[in-house]
C-alpha cells in the first residue's frame, strides 16, 4: 500500500497538512482547507490518479490538477500543482483559472 503526503508548502516542505492511503475511490476535502501546495508519494501504485481542486465539490470550472502515476519509487516529490509535466515517473496535467497552490478544497485518488 503506497503512502500520500500533502504539505503546506512548495517542494514538500514544512508541515504535513495530511497523509492518506493510495486506495482507490477516496473522494474528499482535506483536513485543512486551502493549506495543501505539494505531496510526496511513497511507492504509491503504477495507476493511480490523484485529482485535486479548487472547487470543494469537485468541479473541473476552477482549477485543478491531476497526477497519473506511471510506476512505484520509494519516494517522489511533486514540488507544485501549478505546472503540467511528464517524467519516468508521473505526469501531471494542469488546467489553470487562477492558481491552485494553497487553495486545493477536494482530492479524489483512483
Amino acid at each position: 500500500m503506497g503512502i500520500i503526503a500533502f504539505y503546506e508548502g512548495n517542494n514538500a516542505t514544512q508541515n504535513i497538512v495530511q497523509t492518506v492511503e493510495d486506495t482507490p475511490g477516496q473522494d474528499f476535502r482535506p483536513i485543512h482547507n486551502d493549506e495543501i501546495r505539494s505531496l510526496k508519494l511513497y511507492g504509491v501504485r503504477a495507476g493511480a490518479e490523484i485529482r485535486l481542486f479548487d472547487d470543494p465539490n469537485g468541479a473541473m470550472t476552477d482549477d485543478f490538477c491531476i497526477i497519473n502515476v506511471k510506476r512505484a519509487v520509494p519516494e517522489y516529490v511533486v514540488d507544485t500543482f501549478e505546472r503540467s509535466y511528464e517524467d519516468d515517473t508521473v505526469i501531471v496535467t494542469f488546467i489553470r483559472n487562477n492558481g491552485l497552490d494553497g487553495k486545493v478544497s477536494r482530492i479524489r485518488i483512483n
